[in-house]
């Protein structure tokens, strides 16, 4: 692939790995979280709590599309959580940008908390895993349980339970 084809995006770069996209923006630089599975995915509610105006979010999807597009030759899998405030957004511009994207896959909080329980306990289940989140420290599902609430994905303007000092204290000691 020439290099020639990306010069217009010497701002926008994939991360270690091939893992995650970096955008610099008026000095800054945003991360969004990417991976690939079956095609690059692009997970753009990473762009919510960034203090970017609509006009900024639009600019960067666009050229982020275009940029995978050129750079790998493939159309990217857009990503989002419907629960959160730049849904709408993210929906106008996935169809928009509709033939330059393979497919879009739209989560939920709910989704999200179910798919993170099921996870974390499966590995805490083997005993040979050790999870370290917010400050604690998970060794078995009993501690999973009795954090859920401190750790899990929530809506917009929503808070977790607060993770105290005590908490932070006793997962160091156990």
């Amino acid at each position: 692939m020439s290099a020639d084809k990306t010069k217009d995006f010497s701002h926008i770069k994939f991360g270690f790995r091939g893992e995650g996209i970096i955008y610099k923006l008026n000095g800054k630089e945003y991360e969004l979280n990417s991976t690939w599975i079956n095609g690059i995915r692009i997970q753009f509610d990473d762009l919510t709590n960034t203090g970017l105006n609509e006009k900024q979010k639009t600019k960067m999807f666009a050229e982020i599309i275009q940029f995978v597009n050129q750079k790998d030759n493939e159309k990217p899998i857009i990503c989002y959580n419907s629960d959160y405030k730049d849904a709408e957004l993210w929906k106008r511009l996935s169809t928009e940008f509709r033939s330059e994207i393979k497919d879009i896959e739209i989560s939920n909080v709910k989704k999200d908390n179910i798919a993170l329980y099921k996870n974390m306990s499966e590995d805490l289940k083997t005993g040979m895993a050790e999870i370290n989140i917010r400050g604690l420290k998970l060794k078995t599902v009993k501690d999973l349980d009795k954090h859920w609430n401190k750790i899990k994905f929530t809506k917009d303007n929503e808070s977790n339970e607060k993770v105290t000092f005590w908490d932070k204290l006793r997962a160091k000691l156990n």
